[in-house]
């Protein structure tokens, strides 16, 4: 399990949260809801960069290294306070940032079980990735939208026609012809950039958590060439070892490697791997086994196990009805093989609301009589309530709004209308009745 603990940064005094599987945000605007997204976000992305990669974890506990990268890619420049803090409890190491130092330390676990990820960042700007033409072209800086479009083009290229009519409610669809995105739309056709709003928000995040979440796990991951270098040459020179030995060498000659076998036999206990204190603790034969052993699960550690989605509003110009089916096929998508997970912001009761129903049937699942359970528009995305999180952002802090069955207190989901409903009543009050 996860923990993340922000101390004040922009509007959060103090945050502290156990990562779950679906994790949802709800506050007003600048509560912090987007700055806890982006820098739990950072840190799982400084995880899987440092992972079994010495240079890089040297080259982010570097001075101001975790921080400017930080604040360049997320737009977060000036929401740090002098005593602001972030502390990153993973799978493979704690990350731990003092912002009056600008100091970062990276400690890593004894025993790591880390579970490589995919990790996609869908802001609630993505209508300026549909909206402008021609935005692929467009690679000044180093920013979340622009590594947003890089992923909606890879998902384009693999994806070229899209029916989203279940998600509009009416007969829409969209293919690339030509290089060129059209919306086909109950006869008519038009391009995207045209298209409405609505269009706008919901193709680019349907299509690209279609493509993150089943689609790439299709096809054979293709490692950067700096890494795939560096993984071959480390395995290589594993394997050259484990051949000599295989070839009777004595182990005595192998002393220079047996602090790097070591610590790599170590580090891999968890998958089955034995740990050592020294070479002569194993036979050769065994010693051999155990190499090829690491070489194998290391070469499986690179490719991805799961889809981590970080979704900033997912309501942005969606009518109601649009935002409940978004929520009941994102939770329905989820629960496939992979472990996926999703960080979700938003301001929409709506969304709650959806959300709200997949828990209650994921705790009444089992009394609904087998015929009756396609009678709910929610049944696909039944969820078990403890893999939900639901917080609510007041003043700074944090605090769960579910009651110990995990569903969503009544309170707070009347509180969006009682704001509205009380108004109209004392208006009610003057209302004449002409007849």
């Amino acid at each position: 399990m996860q923990k993340l603990t922000i101390k004040n940064i922009g509007a959060i005094k103090l945050v502290e949260f156990e990562v779950n599987r679906i994790n949802v945000f709800m506050g007003p605007q600048s509560s912090g809801k987007s700055t806890i997204s982006k820098i739990l976000c950072h840190c799982q992305w400084v995880e899987k960069t440092c992972f079994l990669n010495n240079k890089q974890l040297e080259n982010y506990q570097k001075q101001g290294v975790f921080y400017d990268s930080l604040v360049e890619y997320h737009k977060l420049e000036g929401y740090f306070h002098k005593n602001a803090s972030i502390k990153y409890e993973g799978e493979a190491m704690t990350i731990t940032y003092t912002h009056s130092t600008k100091r970062t330390t990276i400690k890593l676990n004894d025993k790591m079980v880390f579970s490589y990820p995919k990790i996609c960042y869908i802001p609630s700007e993505r209508n300026f990735v549909t909206g402008v033409p021609n935005f692929s072209k467009y690679n000044e800086g180093n920013n979340v939208l622009l590594y947003f479009a890089y992923d909606w083009l890879e998902a384009k290229e693999d994806i070229k026609k899209l029916d989203i009519s279940n998600l509009i409610s009416r007969k829409v669809s969209y293919e690339n012809i030509n290089d060129k995105d059209y919306i086909f739309d109950n006869g008519s056709k038009l391009l995207l950039t045209n298209a409405s709003s609505g269009i706008q928000s919901v193709l680019p995040l349907y299509q690209t958590i279609i493509y993150m979440l089943s689609n790439l796990y299709k096809k054979q991951r293709t490692l950067s060439p700096s890494k795939e270098m560096a993984k071959n040459d480390f395995a290589n020179k594993m394997i050259v070892i484990a051949n000599r030995i295989n070839d009777g060498e004595n182990i005595s000659n192998l002393k220079k490697y047996s602090n790097i076998l070591i610590s790599l036999f170590k580090l891999l206990e968890c998958y089955d791997v034995k740990p050592i204190n020294k070479l002569s603790d194993l036979s050769p034969k065994d010693l051999s086994h155990n190499i090829y052993n690491a070489v194998h699960i290391m070469e499986q550690l690179f490719n991805y196990h799961y889809t981590q989605l970080f979704i900033e509003e997912p309501e942005q110009n969606l009518f109601p009805d649009t935002q409940q089916e978004f929520i009941y096929w994102l939770l329905g998508i989820m629960q496939n093989d992979k472990k996926h997970a999703a960080i979700i912001t938003t301001h929409s009761p709506y969304i709650l609301f959806a959300i709200n129903n997949c828990i209650m049937g994921g705790l009444v699942r089992d009394n609904i009589p087998e015929d009756k359970v396609s009678d709910f528009a929610s049944h696909s995305a039944w969820i078990d309530p403890k893999l939900v999180s639901i917080f609510e952002l007041d003043n700074g802090t944090l605090r769960s709004i579910q009651d110990e069955d995990g569903i969503i207190e009544d309170n707070y989901l009347n509180k969006a209308y009682k704001k509205n409903s009380e108004e109209y009543l004392e208006l009610l009050n003057y209302y004449e009745d002409e007849e």
